[in-house]
């Protein structure tokens, strides 16, 4: 589970960080993140309604924290970061999403090794 401090939970940060934000992607999955001078950084996942109904739009942000609780540590925390599951996502395993997770912050440079 994310720790607290770390969750994006207002609208208003969502759109900050999608007006001023850079984005990289991969085929399922698109990333939008944003330097932030507050200390703790913070995450957040979208999963349109285009996607699929509420227990598919569920499962897919249980598998997208899981993998970013997994690869939290590598990551750069001196942004705060959105991800946005495109089509198809809901068709691939569980370690397929952490793979595309983990492509999305090397474009960026933004994963530690």
């Amino acid at each position: 589970m994310i720790k607290k401090e770390h969750r994006l939970t207002k609208n208003r940060h969502f759109q900050f960080i999608y007006r001023k934000g850079e984005s990289k992607q991969t085929r399922f999955l698109i990333l939008v993140f944003v330097k932030t001078k507050f200390k703790p950084f913070k995450v957040g996942f979208s999963v349109s309604k285009k996607i699929g109904k509420s227990v598919v739009r569920s499962k897919i942000k249980r598998r997208l924290r899981e993998s970013f609780n997994q690869i939290e540590k590598k990551i750069n925390p001196n942004f705060n970061y959105v991800f946005i599951a495109k089509k198809d996502i809901d068709n691939i395993p569980f370690l397929e999403v952490k793979k595309e997770m983990q492509q999305c912050l090397k474009k960026a440079n933004l994963l530690n090794e």
